[in-house]
């Protein structure tokens, strides 16, 4: 049975690990630093690590951030709206498709809520299918698409922005 909970800071160099061994693809964007940077922000205060387990084994992990520290990049999508970013949702690759994603991502809206957010965002390579169907099954809507040759070094090099309109 996957059971759901919050991260340990203490965990978050295992996470680390868990992100380049199953999150790293031609689709997705995972600089190591890129991933210690998030977990750092994490750690100070900024978002939450929520974790899948079977047992005591994490077998997906989402990371986000709370209102109060949406970048930058994203503030152009919220429209001053109070703004949850979802920066990773990875998955275990001998558990793709037992709707994990979809789970951690329902959770994330749940908690979105919680904080008196208005949208969640989210991102994804254009041509990501798997990530464009768990994302759609969450709720989440194309909101742009465009050209990211600093993030996206395969196929279409475009990064699809989705949001989730809480209310």
């Amino acid at each position: 049975m996957i059971t759901y909970r919050n991260a340990l800071t203490k965990e978050h160099r295992s996470l680390t690990a868990f992100l380049l061994d199953h999150g790293a693809n031609p689709w997705n964007h995972l600089p190591e630093d890129g991933i210690r940077e998030s977990l750092a922000a994490v750690a100070q205060g900024n978002g939450e690590v929520l974790l899948a387990c079977d047992s005591s084994t994490i077998v997906g992990l989402c990371i986000f951030f709370y209102p109060s520290a949406l970048p930058e990049k994203y503030q152009q999508y919220a429209k001053s709206q109070s703004s949850v970013y979802v920066s990773e949702v990875t998955v275990h690759r001998d558990y793709a498709g037992q709707g994990i994603g979809f789970e951690l991502l329902r959770q994330t809206i749940a908690g979105a809520e919680a904080l008196d957010a208005m949208l969640v965002l989210i991102d994804r390579h254009e041509e990501n299918l798997a990530s464009a169907g768990m994302m759609r099954k969450a709720g989440f809507a194309e909101l742009r698409t465009f050209v990211d040759l600093e993030r996206r070094n395969y196929g279409s090099r475009k990064t699809t922005v989705m949001g989730y309109q809480l209310r």
